[in-house]
């Protein structure tokens, strides 16, 4: 029995085994024959590649979408994580900056109050105040020796010989001729030009004169100077005929007695400039400064007047 069995079984995986290896055929010449057929289909008619391939891709968006649905939530989660974290480390640096704005806030009133005192206790005269125009450059002379531009505007925009013309980032010159409609510069640059200037570090005076390039010197250095490259220069004031503290330029090189100064804005680039008026203040402080005195002066004559009268006042109740 056992015999017939295992014969039995025997028999029947080789039925099984010739099964299968006949629809493994079929399916090979049906996989072929389908090939051919689809290969003949897509030489006669172009547009069938690109059905086929849109039909399989529409079918096949949703699977991927859904299969890939769980990862991209994953990577969002771990990117929104990670952005939590960040904005919570800025918001920390955030409430630190704000709270040392607030206690240089609480200072600079500090400070600005103490400034107010000590100029009311000083009687502190303010500096010349200054009022601010706009032109336009329309046109420029780069000679040698003589380097000007000139702007769109004049008598016509009340602009006065001698004020001061800044670009986007340094001062340029100053207003050396006025006309009605326009008014010619005199540059840095220029081989007539002399300018007070101070260095930012060493704090040393000196003139800046114009030489026709865009790399002037400062002449009149003491001996000994400690002026390094890079040290900034600005305006010092000096003469009372133009601002203080405006930006001229940057120290290239140092020798003993001279420094030379990069200009701090390339005249070639200047297309919009800004002219200080600087020299009108000073009417209305003259001014001001003329009815103080006036004020003053009417006291002390109204106080002598009240001393007189009280000197004679006295003089008849000793007669009396």
């Amino acid at each position: 029995m056992q015999y017939l069995n295992f014969s039995h079984k025997r028999g029947t995986h080789s039925i099984q085994h010739s099964f299968n290896s006949i629809f493994k055929k079929i399916e090979t010449v049906l996989f072929g024959f389908l090939c051919v057929v689809l290969l003949l289909i897509s030489k006669t008619n172009r547009d069938f590649t690109k059905d086929v391939s849109f039909v399989f891709v529409s079918a096949s968006l949703p699977v991927v979408k859904i299969a890939a649905f769980p990862f991209n939530t994953a990577i969002n989660l771990f990117t929104d994580f990670g952005e939590l974290i960040d904005a919570k480390q800025q918001n920390k640096k955030l409430k630190a900056e704000l709270e040392n704005l607030k206690m240089f806030y609480v200072d600079s009133l500090n400070i600005n109050e103490e400034n107010k005192k000590l100029r009311d206790s000083l009687d502190f005269i303010t500096q010349r105040g200054t009022g601010y125009k706009m032109a336009k450059v329309i046109g420029r002379s780069n000679q040698l020796f003589n380097q000007s531009l000139f702007i769109d505007i004049g008598a016509n925009k009340q602009v006065e010989e001698g004020e001061i013309i800044t670009a986007n980032r340094a001062v340029i010159g100053r207003v050396a001729e006025v006309f009605n409609d326009r008014s010619r510069l005199l540059l840095l640059n220029d081989a007539t030009s002399r300018v007070p200037v101070i260095t930012s570090k060493a704090r040393v005076r000196g003139i800046l004169a114009g030489n026709g390039s865009n790399v002037l010197e400062i002449l009149y250095l003491p001996k000994n100077h400690k002026i390094e490259a890079g040290d900034t220069v600005f305006t010092s004031g000096d003469g009372d005929t133009l601002p203080s503290g405006l930006f001229v330029g940057v120290v290239k090189k140092v020798s003993s007695d001279s420094a030379l100064v990069v200009l701090g804005q390339d005249i070639a680039d200047a297309e919009i400039v800004s002219i200080i008026e600087y020299d009108k203040a000073s009417e209305v402080i003259r001014k001001k400064e003329d009815e103080e005195r006036a004020a003053a002066e009417k006291a002390a004559e109204e106080k002598a007047l009240a001393q007189e009268k009280e000197e004679v006042n006295a003089v008849e109740e000793k007669g009396n």
